[in-house]
């Protein structure tokens, strides 16, 4: 094919250097065309004009960190959906899915809303982040904490009635219904189910029996 400028140059296709214009940025383009030899004039058929309206699209979102017409396409298979379906998930147009993959950019909110629509990590660090500006995640730290202490006690004092033990083994009473157990040891037993720790390291005085007296 003979050049149209020049006349004279040889029209080849080949990989070559653009540039482009979007929303008033200029961006730099690796396309397909048709370059005179001679001349070096540059002509984009039909095909080549579709793909090099996704490459610039693809350029520019990529400088401004926005999902590119591949991403998208992922996104949308990923949930296995077709353009119709898609759209209704996001609540758009059924056109506007297909024109992001034909090369129209999305704006940064429609790519932060399909972020948090199609891919699960997003989803759970905005969670996350929610969480800590409503100052939740300190409140469910310590609930959890609560939760996993309480039974240690609760577990304690039910096996002390069960066996109809006397509880109040602050004192110096022994404990009927536990053979043989020192009262300092059920002392120590519930001092620890507190989570209460004797800096001496020693047992109070029991102030009588050490051992039960009723078998």
């Amino acid at each position: 094919m003979k050049c149209f400028q020049c006349k004279r140059g040889k029209m080849v296709s080949q990989v070559t250097e653009m540039k482009a214009h979007i929303r008033g940025e200029e961006v730099a383009v690796s396309t397909e065309a048709l370059v005179c030899r001679r001349c070096g004039l540059q002509v984009l058929t039909d095909e080549q004009s579709k793909a090099y309206t996704i490459a610039s699209a693809d350029a520019y979102r990529r400088k401004h960190n926005l999902l590119t017409t591949k991403e998208l396409k992922e996104a949308r298979k990923r949930l296995g959906m077709s353009f119709r379906e898609f759209a209704e998930y996001l609540k758009v147009s059924e056109a506007s899915p297909k024109r992001w993959e034909a090369g129209l950019v999305q704006d940064e909110a429609m790519d932060e809303l399909i972020r948090l629509k199609t891919d699960l990590s997003t989803a759970r660090k905005n969670v996350a982040d929610l969480e800590a500006k409503l100052g939740l995640r300190a409140t469910a730290s310590q609930s959890q904490a609560m939760v996993f202490q309480m039974p240690r006690r609760e577990l304690a004092e039910s096996q002390w009635r069960a066996r109809g033990a006397s509880v109040s083994v602050g004192g110096g009473r022994s404990a009927p219904g536990l053979c043989g157990i020192p009262a300092t040891a059920l002392r120590t037993a519930r001092r620890e189910s507190d989570g209460v720790h004797n800096s001496t390291g020693k047992e109070p005085s029991s102030g009588g029996a050490p051992f039960s007296s009723e078998c």
